[in-house]
């Protein structure tokens, strides 16, 4: 018995070699589907990200300050001994809104002793910036020094603010005690009798008069 094998037209073969690029073709538009959704949705994200950024640095300046220990060392003259003493170091933490420059002063009333720009980050909600300025606007009373500088934050929405920063130190324990006044009431300046306080914001009313004069305030 003998087995006669058909031959396969060139119809038959035509044909299979179609139905085989219609498969490779449909699985390449299936692969190139899935990429452009991927693609497509990674976009949506971005822009989704983008837009939520945008929104928060729209948000009004929303901020507290608070005193650290950062190892930070005030080099101080007094009565022509040097001293050496802890100091802490300022600590500003953003809960919303966005800063656009952030400039820590230090000014007596007469002169500017040191400006130092502080770097400014691409997100600030929930970040921390340490700040340190040296010794060198400073009030003596007796055994206390008053060590300030100020603050001043330039926000991307609303208003900007300038902050006052004092350590008070104790020569005799070298203690420090931080306060931060922000806003300050200038109000009582009439009021008040001479004192570290009073020069203090006499110093605080002379820079927030210049930043006005220069449109900063």
């Amino acid at each position: 018995m003998s087995i006669k094998e058909t031959p396969i037209s060139s119809d038959s073969r035509a044909a299979s070699k179609h139905r085989t690029y219609i498969t490779i073709l449909e699985t390449y538009v299936a692969i190139l589907g899935t990429i452009l959704g991927l693609v497509f949705t990674w976009s949506q994200l971005r822009l989704s990200q983008n837009e939520d950024d945008r929104s928060r640095r729209a948000e009004p300046l929303s901020y507290t300050l608070e005193a650290v220990n950062t190892h930070y060392q005030y080099d101080i003259q007094q009565d022509g001994v040097a001293m050496s003493i802890s100091a802490p170091s300022l600590r500003l933490y953003v809960t919303h809104g966005s800063l656009s420059s952030i400039t820590a002063i230090s000014f007596d009333g007469s002169a500017f002793h040191e400006l130092s720009d502080l770097p400014i980050l691409d997100r600030w909600e929930g970040c921390t910036v340490d700040v340190t300025m040296p010794a060198e606007s400073l009030i003596v009373d007796g055994n206390l020094v008053y060590v300030y500088f100020f603050l001043f934050l330039q926000p991307t929405e609303g208003e900007n603010q300038l902050d006052l920063i004092c350590n008070t130190i104790s020569l005799d324990t070298q203690e420090v005690q931080t306060s931060i006044f922000h806003p300050i009431a200038l109000t009582q300046l009439s009021y008040l009798a001479d004192s570290p306080q009073k020069e203090l914001l006499l110093v605080y009313n002379a820079l927030l008069n210049d930043f006005k004069g220069l449109g900063l305030l």
